[in-house]
């Protein structure tokens, strides 16, 4: 196709868009485009989104901890004692189990000594583990530091 032709093309696209005879892709507005396009000048401009006082808090107290406090709940003791000793297994230490009188359920609270790894694949493993012994885990905390946070 000549030049010529190519024009004609495009003037006869326009006239069946402007009649609504097609839909004009807008790419500008494509999210596909949006993300890149937003994500390329954050980097170009060393923007990364604003974390919070408290995420950067915790952060910093996850990177010196020297030990992790988890939580788990059972509704009934049996089964938080079975968990415990489960997590003795691993070498972990049981600090308490208790009725947590606000929830109605049992309390486990496990400490687990330093290095801390892959904190990510632990709670989702920690997950699992308390669905195997019919329990919820409910997190962790570096002790005498994030209880407040």
């Amino acid at each position: 196709m000549n030049v010529d032709g190519e024009l004609a093309a495009n003037q006869r696209e326009r006239a069946r868009i402007k009649a609504g005879l097609v839909e004009r892709p807008d790419i500008l507005q494509s999210p596909v485009y949006l993300n890149c396009m937003f994500k390329n000048i954050r980097s170009l401009l060393g923007v990364r989104p604003k974390r919070s006082e408290t995420d950067e808090q915790l952060d910093e107290a996850l990177a010196s901890a020297s030990a992790l406090d988890h939580y788990f709940f059972f509704s009934n003791q049996g089964d938080a004692d079975e968990a415990a000793i489960g997590l003795q297994e691993r070498g972990w230490t049981v600090e308490s189990v208790s009725l947590d009188a606000n929830q109605q359920k049992w309390l486990l609270q496990v400490r687990q000594l330093a290095p801390i790894e892959n904190l990510n694949e632990l709670q989702t493993e920690l997950d699992l583990f308390a669905d195997n012994h019919h329990g919820e885990y409910d997190g962790w905390q570096v002790p005498g530091v994030t209880e407040g946070l």
